[in-house]
């Protein structure tokens, strides 16, 4: 890896590149396990009345239908993107800095709908407690507004603010030598594909389904050689111990 600074050890960074380099292997898991879920469980609910019955049913379920995955792999991604800024800011400081504030939104954006999205479980437990059909109906109203909240548009804003920053880490990439031109240019198709999702769910949604295969694809193949890039610089800092 590149010196981080002419001041700071690489060792002081170590911890940071090793869960930096972990943060996206788990990620991937949690996407795969998301994937093998939705081929084999049972079918995804339609209604506010089939997400509490599906509460009522597992708690567990309820949590993983609900997305909890892709909000703790979002959380770990910008733990990534955290590595990634110090492992290449002395490359492109001013770039670098673009694309952790970009991650971050992301994150954020992505997170925190679904958080709320969440009060749909302690929802659920009232509804079935109702004794009236006037507090099932209000419990049901409440449950509706919820899940406006976590509509696509948020959704797709988390994953277009991630393939900005991924955009500008992977040309960042390609002026260094720390991860290799082949991490750039699959960062730089898998971002681009990433930003072409996103505009077709809006112009297009015909072909979302489509390009959003290949843009996920191109992404697991990143996270991966991300990884392994900061794994190597882990080990680069231990040697300077």
């Amino acid at each position: 890896m590149e010196k981080m600074s002419t001041q700071t050890p690489a060792t002081t960074w170590r911890s940071l590149y090793r869960t930096g380099a972990i943060a996206p292997l788990v990620a991937l898991a949690l996407y795969l396990g998301e994937f093998a879920l939705m081929i084999f469980g049972e079918p995804f609910p339609a209604t506010i009345e089939e997400w509490y019955a599906l509460a009522q049913r597992s708690k567990l379920l309820a949590l993983w239908y609900l997305n909890s995955p892709d909000m703790i792999s979002f959380a770990l991604l910008g733990v990534m993107f955290l590595a990634l800024y110090v492992a290449l800011r002395q490359v492109h400081p001013s770039r670098m800095l673009i694309a952790l504030y970009f991650a971050v939104l992301g994150a954020v954006t992505f997170i925190v709908p679904r958080t709320l999205h969440l009060a749909l479980l302690p929802l659920s437990d009232l509804h079935a407690a109702a004794t009236s059909a006037a507090q099932r109906a209000m419990y049901l109203a409440a449950g509706e507004g919820l899940s406006q909240v976590s509509t696509a548009t948020p959704r797709t804003l988390g994953f277009l603010f991630m393939a900005v920053a991924g955009l500008i880490v992977s040309l960042v990439i390609l002026q260094g030598r720390s991860f290799g031109k082949a991490a750039a240019y699959v960062g730089v198709v898998g971002s681009t594909a990433a930003l072409a999702n996103f505009t077709a769910r809006l112009v297009a949604p015909a072909i979302a389904p489509i390009v959003m295969p290949i843009n996920g694809l191109l992404w697991f193949a990143w996270w991966i050689m991300i990884s392994v890039g900061l794994f190597r610089g882990a080990r680069a800092a231990s040697k300077e111990e």
